[in-house]
């Protein structure tokens, strides 16, 4: 069995930044026991801008986002430092990928990096994934290494994804822990905790999103787990719930979808209910008669989302079209593209292959 772990810098450094080596090491023993077992592991790791604000007697609300940068360059080292240095006493060896949303979104990157994770595991070597943040700015402010562990285990075929915090799991209604969601629903996302420190830069909100996208739509099962309690992991592995869990549905998706699922959207198209309707229940493409405004500027193939009146995101895909050739032809049947444009190469907004549905409507949830 092959599972993604990710490790949150709530874990991985105390509260003043320090990186936290009982904790690492705890992980990784437990991890080694069960790499003896024979599963396989694949890390995406936090921290690197904590441990660096730690080293460096500064807290990251006082930096500017170039010295966050540089602080990053700094924790970087000392965190591959102390995962090499627990797993060699194990015998083994750890190789460092650094990543960025856009060498993610660039579809030939992406397959080098795939390729080089699956090689590092045939050959025995734990991957330890992080973003790489001395060159990522947004990425900073939003998190994206919940994503990236998500888009690692849709890539690599993952048998789970799990995503390790300082809590039990999801918190539900009345302070009960939810053990099991069978989908992302408007329901559940509102049970987020957008609470942030300031050494971490997800939260319970970037996690949902990562679930939703793995689990929903990659049929992979993701586990919310406490990575403060040794056994966790072993649990998940022997096929407990230690936490929440959100139940993947087996079904298949093709490796070029699983890219499209997790790419950074440039823009934002919101669609009515007929065409909600036509691409979540019968998987239909986008035609550009369903769109009712264009929002965010994007070229042709970049991603973008499409949503519902209420916001809430349907689908990603390639745009055929520019934003600024789409708000043109927003509301218009396909047979008039070509009058107003000058050219009509495409009869739809986003074709129905280049198309990920991320939400069903309520008929089919």
């Amino acid at each position: 069995m092959r599972y993604v772990v990710k490790l949150g810098t709530r874990l991985l450094t105390d509260e003043s930044g320090e990186l936290n080596k009982k904790n690492i090491q705890r992980i990784a023993s437990e991890i080694g026991e069960l790499i003896d077992s024979g599963h396989e592991f694949i890390i995406v790791s936090s921290g690197a801008i904590g441990a660096g604000c730690g080293r460096l007697g500064r807290r990251p609300s006082e930096m500017s986002t170039r010295e966050k940068q540089a602080a990053a360059s700094v924790g970087q080292t000392d965190l591959i430092n102390a995962y090499r240095g627990f797993f060699e006493k194990q015998g083994r060896t750890v190789g460092q990928i650094l990543v960025t949303s856009q060498e993610l979104n660039a579809r030939r990157s992406y397959l080098n990096i795939r390729n080089t994770i699956n090689t590092l595991v045939e050959m025995g070597i734990i991957p330890v994934i992080n973003e790489n943040d001395t060159v990522a700015v947004e990425e900073i402010r939003y998190g994206d290494n919940d994503r990236i562990a998500g888009i690692v285990a849709a890539k690599v075929d993952a048998d789970s994804l799990i995503i390790l915090t300082n809590v039990d799991g999801l918190i539900g209604n009345g302070g009960k822990l939810v053990k099991e969601i069978d989908r992302v629903t408007p329901e559940i996302e509102e049970l987020a905790d957008s609470e942030i420190s300031e050494f971490s830069s997800g939260g319970m909100k970037s996690k949902i999103e990562t679930a939703r996208m793995v689990s929903n739509v990659c049929g992979i099962d993701t586990y919310f787990a406490s990575g403060l309690k040794y056994g966790n992991i072993k649990k998940i592995c022997a096929g407990g719930n230690p936490g929440t869990v959100f139940s993947g549905r087996r079904k298949v998706i093709s490796h070029k979808k699983r890219w499209i699922a997790g790419l950074n959207c440039s823009g934002k198209i919101e669609i009515d209910s007929g065409a909600v309707r036509a691409l979540a229940e019968r998987n239909s493409s986008l035609l550009t008669v369903g769109i009712k405004s264009v929002k965010g500027e994007f070229r042709e193939g970049d991603a973008v989302k499409c949503t519902d009146s209420a916001g809430r995101t349907v689908a990603v895909g390639l745009s055929n079209y520019s934003s600024s050739d789409l708000k043109k032809i927003a509301g218009i049947r396909s047979s008039k593209i070509k009058g107003i444009l000058g050219y009509g190469d495409y009869e739809e907004a986003i074709h129905k292959d280049n198309l990920v549905i991320l939400s069903k409507t309520k008929k089919e949830c």
